[in-house]
């Protein structure tokens, strides 16, 4: 048994799910994130800083956009507390509002997954890796710093089939950040315990209840371009020479598809049109219905929520644009509303102005 001293935790996200686990090539220009961000909102780089103090090996670095640190890291389900270290990461200020652990995409030659967020230490796995929407609710990543100077890794699945990993007296903090609704995307914190709180993890626990779900079929050692910016640009001037080893490997996950009627409900209120630009750049699917999508104002990892008052319908090119352009704040309280009861507010993407139009039914949320 170990004692904590601190333990930082990440509601992930369908988003995040999505991610780290999709295959190669679907962003063939490059983009695809590789990392799993924890907001500074709730996690500071100081508390980070403080979280890393005492720990054993870890460089502590200045990047261009804050602080990284370099650390050796242990897996529960994986290590014991007498193996060496199983792994080194890095997390490190990625920009001012996110501080993100670095490349967790699965599939990628530059791959260095926590161990134990991996399917075979019973990490969940999308039965379809290409479903933006596979992430189980409740699914919960963790870094629990120790007494012994060493940082743990562990993950928790809130659906009644995981068992608690915290051993000892669990403070109300620490039972709300295992007992937070299942469906609550992003939330994250983190919680430092005094000398008197005697909270422990017990890395010799290896006995942990796993489902069988079917086969699935992993690539290792792939060249990814769709990894990282850089990776994009090296395949401009040499072809990939990586060796590709198909293996079979039976993971073992239980996955829950999130519930997607407000999703629906709101996409055929607009009729599957994009709030924005209309049908200017609206395209078919195969069943004849416009493709949309919809976007988080504020995101889920930056404290936006799934209600309807958050979300807006728009097209693909639109929300890419939302994602990665330069996208001026969004003031809600800045809404217009016309003698019809439609709602109106001009908005500024790459400093060129853009019209978000609401739905009187949908306004009303807001």
């Amino acid at each position: 048994m170990e004692r904590v001293k601190s333990i930082v935790y990440r509601n992930l996200t369908n988003a995040d799910f999505f991610n780290i686990n999709k295959p190669p090539g679907m962003e063939l220009r490059g983009g695809g994130q590789a990392y799993i961000d924890f907001p500074t909102v709730s996690v500071t780089p100081t508390q980070w800083h403080n979280f890393f103090s005492g720990v054993y090996g870890v460089d502590v670095q200045k990047e261009k956009q804050g602080p990284s640190w370099t650390f050796p890291i242990y897996s529960l389900k994986v290590d014991n507390s007498s193996s060496p270290p199983s792994q080194n990461i890095k997390i490190y200020q990625r920009r001012a509002q996110s501080v993100c652990i670095t490349s967790q995409k699965l599939l990628s030659s530059r791959s260095n997954r926590v161990r134990a967020w991996h399917p075979e230490a019973g990490f969940p796995y999308p039965i379809d890796n290409t479903n933006t929407e596979q992430c189980p609710d409740g699914l919960m990543v963790y870094l629990a710093a120790t007494d012994s100077g060493k940082v743990w890794a562990g993950w928790y699945l809130n659906d009644g089939t995981t068992g608690l990993p915290i051993k000892g007296i669990v403070s109300e903090a620490i039972a709300k950040m295992f007992t937070y609704p299942s469906n609550i995307e992003g939330y994250s914190g983190i919680i430092n315990f005094h000398d008197n709180e005697n909270v422990y993890i017990n890395p010799d626990d290896i006995d942990y209840p796993l489902q069988t779900y079917g086969n699935e079929t992993y690539i290792s050692n792939v060249f990814n371009p769709a990894n990282e910016e850089a990776e994009f640009i090296e395949t401009l001037f040499s072809n990939d020479g990586s060796t590709r080893n198909s293996f079979t490997k039976e993971y073992l996950t239980k996955v829950r598809i999130r519930n997607k009627s407000i999703v629906a409900d709101l996409k055929s209120l607009y009729d599957n049109t994009c709030q924005i630009t209309g049908k200017q750049f609206a395209f078919q699917k195969k069943n004849g219905v416009d493709y949309t999508e919809v976007h988080h104002l504020i995101p889920l990892g930056e404290g936006g929520s799934d209600e309807i008052k958050n979300l807006i319908v728009v097209n693909p090119l639109i929300h890419k644009m939302f994602h990665y352009a330069d996208v001026k704040p969004i003031d809600l309280k800045n809404i217009k509303v016309d003698s019809n009861g439609y709602g109106y507010l001009e908005i500024y993407i790459s400093d060129k102005p853009y019209k978000i139009t609401w739905h009187p039914r949908h306004l009303a949320a807001i």
